[in-house]
């Protein structure tokens, strides 16, 4: 059924809106468009967001580096 929406130009029929929303997780609202379907993040979770975004943009080697640092780090957390 989505497939058909997202492929035709064309609306899914009113009474089944509650029901996609919750089979999709979200607000009939953001479904329609009235309301952002992305949850807030909080400032501190959205900066750390970031920065991970950016790795993306480093070297392999970089990032593999990155990823045994960030493992380390959990595992001594997990440790504790």
């Amino acid at each position: 059924m989505i497939a058909h929406y997202e492929r035709v130009d064309a609306q899914p029929p009113g009474p089944i809106l509650p029901d996609l929303a919750r089979a999709l997780g979200v607000s009939t609202d953001a479904l329609l468009g009235v309301e952002s379907m992305h949850e807030e993040t909080d400032p501190k979770t959205a900066r750390f967001l970031k920065r991970l975004q950016r790795v993306q943009h480093v070297p392999p080697a970089d990032q593999r580096a990155l990823l045994k640092f960030l493992d380390a780090l959990l595992d001594a957390r997990k440790a504790s």
